[in-house]
């Protein structure tokens, strides 16, 4: 009996691993802000200004304004973590993710916002 819960364990850990995987050649390019709000409402900030790229080997880069970090990423479900050179992890939700959309889902200070990105091509 044993055996088999740890079977069934370490198939449900390869399942959700390959899932995962599955999402990561999506993530994988230039992505461009098309869009951000706070608390459903066009936030002021210029969206326009943030970019991110995403490589295959795992590192990641992204502008805002004058703002640049680099650093690694992870998916993990519909969480995606960053780690920035010299900084501690930080999570978003992917509530969407295709071949040409990002919505990410972010709380900043108890406010939500949603920063949506579109896939330069």
């Amino acid at each position: 009996m044993k055996k088999q819960i740890l079977i069934i364990a370490l198939l449900g850990l390869i399942f959700t691993h390959c899932k995962q995987d599955d999402k990561i050649p999506l993530l994988i390019g230039e992505w461009q802000g098309v869009s951000w709000k706070v608390n459903g409402k066009e936030s002021g900030r210029n969206y326009k200004a943030i970019s991110f790229e995403f490589k295959n080997d795992g590192n990641y880069s992204t502008a805002f304004e004058t703002q640049t970090e680099k650093g690694t990423f992870r998916l993990s479900g519909d969480k995606l973590y960053t780690t920035g050179e010299n900084k501690i992890e930080k999570m978003v939700k992917l509530s969407t993710i295709t071949t040409d959309t990002i919505v990410m889902d972010m709380n900043r200070v108890g406010e939500p916002e949603v920063l949506i990105l579109a896939k330069k091509h």
